[in-house]
């Protein structure tokens, strides 16, 4: 009996080398979507700390265009957070549909996995069928060849 040959093999395997490729795409999104967090966390921290800063200042006395100078850089961290925001929304929308991906391309590896395993079960059965049948076909020329010689 011939080896048993899944006629998809060469798709099952397509399709585990691109569940490979998207799990690292999307690995990638979360390390891009956790540095744009951290850098969030920052540039709100610098915003806190010049805040405090600023007001210690006012405390003491600080000229108008020191006020204004601070005001300006408060107005570009807030640009830069909102920003950083818009990014990380798009890298989690980005990483959302990747795992969409992920799932489908898992259940298709899943299927194509179901129908090997049950095309090599009807093989196996057919072999045993087929082992069978040699079996009795010899097991009944045995018996002719022994009837042949009593006769």
């Amino acid at each position: 009996m011939k080896k048993f040959v899944f006629s998809l093999e060469n798709v099952l395997r397509y399709k585990k080398e691109l569940l490979d490729m998207l799990k690292n795409e999307m690995a990638q999104l979360q390390m891009k979507i956790r540095e744009l967090e951290e850098e969030i966390t920052r540039v709100k921290r610098e915003y806190s700390d010049l805040n405090r800063t600023l007001t210690l200042q006012m405390k003491t006395g600080v000229e108008p265009c020191g006020i204004a100078v601070y005001k300006r850089y408060f107005v570009e961290l807030d640009r830069r957070t909102r920003m950083l925001e818009s990014q990380r929304t798009a890298a989690q929308r980005a990483a959302a549909a990747k795992q969409e991906e992920i799932v489908h391309m898992k259940s298709d590896i899943s299927g194509l996995e179901k129908l090997k395993d049950s095309q090599l079960k009807d093989y196996e059965a057919q072999g045993r069928k087929e082992q069978e049948l040699l079996v009795e076909e010899f097991v009944s020329r045995k018996k002719d060849a022994s009837d042949c010689r009593t006769a």
